[in-house]
């Protein structure tokens, strides 16, 4: 897991997010900026087309939105906890916890497996209250423990 996720994923953004495609944008940069990806605009744009595709929008103020795409050097996933950011989610609530996932474009059955892992622990009551008040260090041990690998 340490190789996908690892705590300098994890990012607390204080500021208003005015829409979820700016928010895509701040995850291309954030991703850019730790070297995850070759192209910060190719990274947004596959972002927003998956979520054209449907919402990843889930319930309870958590989204996975993600990015398949050549520009992803290798798999990962990061946490975004944010202001409330309308989104077309499942329950049409507001988003304040996004697990972000970036994968390169031929990785599809890590794709599908982590998808898999994080939407699992999404219907943990448990893990989405734990995640809405830990700290970026509980918050790091709550996703680990969730995402071994």
């Amino acid at each position: 897991m340490s190789k996908i996720f690892s705590k300098e994923n994890i990012f607390i953004i204080e500021e208003k997010l005015n829409s979820k495609e700016y928010f895509f944008k701040l995850i291309a940069k954030k991703a850019k900026e730790l070297d995850f990806i070759a192209d910060e605009k190719a990274c947004f744009e596959g972002i927003l087309y998956r979520e054209n595709q449907s919402t990843t929008g889930f319930e309870d103020g958590f989204a996975i939105p993600h990015c398949k795409d050549a520009t992803v050097k290798s798999a990962k996933l990061l946490l975004f906890k944010t202001p409330e950011i309308a989104w077309d989610s499942l329950d049409g609530k507001p988003i304040t916890i996004s697990h972000c996932l970036l994968m390169p474009e031929n990785a599809n059955n890590d794709h599908i497996k982590l998808l898999s892992k994080v939407a699992r622990a999404l219907i943990d009551e448990n893990y989405r209250k734990a995640i809405k008040e830990a700290s970026v260090e509980e918050i790091y041990q709550l996703v680990a423990n969730k995402m071994e690998m």
